[in-house]
C-alpha cells in the first residue's frame, strides 16, 4: 500500500548518501512508496539541491567526502529555509556517541543500516507528520498576528489622532474663546499626541523591516565590532534613552545619573566586543531596557551584567524585580502580543520583546527568558564575539 495518501500533495524527500547502491536502493523504495525523490551523491551536494529544492524530508548519510552529515545538518538548521525541516540520519554507526552527536546537530530522527522497509517508511512518515504539525501552528500563529493587528493597531493609533484633531478643530473654530494659557496648553496636548503618534509608527516601521529581513548579519554584510560595554554606558548616559524612558513610562526625567523613573540602572559587565551592528544594539538595549524599568517595583533596581563565554561568545543579562510573566506567554513572544493585558491594563502593542528578538537574529545573537517569575525576570543575550562565525554559536 503506497505511503502517500491519494488526493494529497506528493511529499518530496532528499536522499544524500555516498554509497550510489544504498542512494538508490532508499531512493527507489521511496519512488514506489509515491514520493518524490531527489538524490545527492556527498554532503555539500546535498545541501545545494536541498537550499535550491526545498524538500519536505531529508534523508541523509552521516559518513560521507566534502560534508559529512553532521555538518550538512549543522549548516542547515543555521538557513532559516531548512532550519525545520525534518532531517532522517541514515547510519551505520550503532554506538550511542554517533546517535547522540546526530542528534545534536539537529537531526530529528536516526535508522541504523540496515534498515527494514516497515522502519524506513514508519520513519519518513512520522517527520511528514511532525512538518504538517510544525506548519499548522505557524498558521495558527500567523492568524493571531493577524487579529492582534486588527485589535491593536486602531487603538493605538485612533487614540492621539482623536486628541490631535479634537483639540486643533477646537482651537480652529474656538480660539477666540480660550485664555492664551488654555490655547498653550491645548497646543502642548497637540504635541504631546503628535510625538506618541510618531513613535508608534516609527516603531512599527522597525518591525516591518525586521520582520522583512530573511538574512542573517548585519546591513550590508559587514562584521561590525562593537564594544559593549561602552556601548551600555553611551546608550544609558544619552538624553534619547531618558526621553524613551519618560515616553513609555510617562514620568518626569530624574536628574540623577544612571536612575530612570526612579529606578536605578546598576552595571556590572566584564569587558569584551560582540559583533553586532551598532543601530541594531541600540534597538535591543533600549527596548529590553525600558521593558525591565515598565515592570519593576517601585523603586527597585534593574541589573545589567555581561560576562564572556570562553572566546566564542558574550553573554549579556537584564534582570528586573516586578510582575511575572505568565508562562503561556512565554511560548508566543511576538509583535503586537503582551503578557496578560485583560488583567495588566497597559499601552503599546507588545512590539519591544519581536523588536529586540529580530534584531538579535539579524546579527547573529540569541535572545532568551532565562527566568520569568519575576524574582526576578531575567533576558539574556548571547552574541557571538567579533570575528567568530554564527555556526560556532548555535
Amino acid at each position: 500500500m503506497s505511503a502517500v495518501l491519494a488526493g494529497t500533495q506528493v511529499p518530496t524527500i532528499l536522499v544524500v548518501d555516498d554509497s550510489t547502491a544504498v542512494r538508490q536502493l532508499t531512493a527507489g523504495v521511496l519512488r514506489r512508496e509515491g514520493f518524490v525523490v531527489l538524490e545527492a551523491a556527498d554532503g555539500r551536494e546535498g545541501l545545494d539541491s536541498a537550499l535550491r529544492e526545498q524538500p519536505d524530508v531529508i534523508l541523509c548519510d552521516i559518513h560521507m567526502p566534502v560534508l559529512d552529515g553532521w555538518d550538512l545538518v549543522r549548516e542547515a538548521r543555521g538557513s532559516e529555509s531548512l532550519a525545520t525541516t525534518p532531517v532522517l540520519m541514515l547510519t551505520s554507526d550503532s554506538d550511542r556517541v554517533s546517535v547522540r552527536r546526530a542528534m545534536a546537530a539537529g537531526a530529528d530522527d536516526y535508522l541504523t543500516k540496515p534498515w527494514t522497509l516497515a522502519e524506513l517508511l514508519s520513519a519518513v512518515s512520522s517527520l511528514l507528520e511532525k512538518a504538517r504539525r510544525h506548519k499548522a501552528d505557524a498558521q495558527r500563529a500567523q492568524e493571531h498576528l493577524r487579529s492582534a493587528v486588527l485589535a491593536t493597531i486602531p487603538h493605538e493609533l485612533r487614540t492621539p489622532m482623536v486628541s490631535i484633531l479634537g483639540s486643533t478643530e477646537l482651537l480652529l473654530t474656538r480660539r477666540d474663546r480660550y485664555t492664551p494659557e488654555r490655547v498653550q496648553g491645548m497646543l502642548e496636548d497637540v504635541h504631546r499626541s503628535a510625538k506618541a503618534l510618531a513613535r508608534t509608527i516609527s516603531r512599527m516601521m522597525d518591525w516591518a523591516e525586521l520582520s522583512a529581513s530573511h538574512t542573517h548579519g548585519s546591513p550590508g554584510g559587514v562584521s561590525h565590532r562593537l564594544d559593549i560595554g561602552h556601548a551600555v554606558s553611551e546608550l544609558l548616559a544619552s538624553q534619547a534613552f531618558r526621553q524613551e524612558v519618560q515616553a513609555v513610562l510617562k514620568v518626569a526625567t530624574d536628574s540623577e545619573s544612571g536612575v530612570f523613573a526612579g529606578h536605578a540602572v546598576q552595571v556590572r559587565m566584564e569587558p569584551g566586543h560582540i559583533q553586532c551592528w551598532g543601530p541594531d544594539c541600540q534597538k535591543i538595549l533600549t527596548e529590553l531596557l525600558v521593558n525591565a524599568l515598565r515592570f519593576s517595583k517601585p523603586g527597585r533596581p534593574v541589573g545589567v551584567t555581561g560576562k564572556p563565554l570562553g572566546h566564542e561568545s558574550y553573554q549579556l543579562e537584564i534582570a528586573n524585580l516586578g510582575v511575572a510573566m505568565p508562562e503561556k506567554f512565554m511560548a508566543q513572544i511576538g509583535a503586537l502580543s503582551q503578557a496578560d493585558r485583560e488583567v495588566h491594563e497597559q499601552q503599546g502593542m507588545g512590539l519591544g520583546l519581536a523588536i529586540s528578538q529580530l534584531a538579535a537574529r539579524r546579527n547573529g545573537a540569541l535572545l532568551q527568558v532565562a527566568r520569568f517569575d519575576g524574582m526576578p525576570t531575567v533576558m539574556r543575550l548571547t552574541f557571538l564575539q567579533h570575528g567568530v562565525e554564527q555556526k560556532n554559536l548555535f
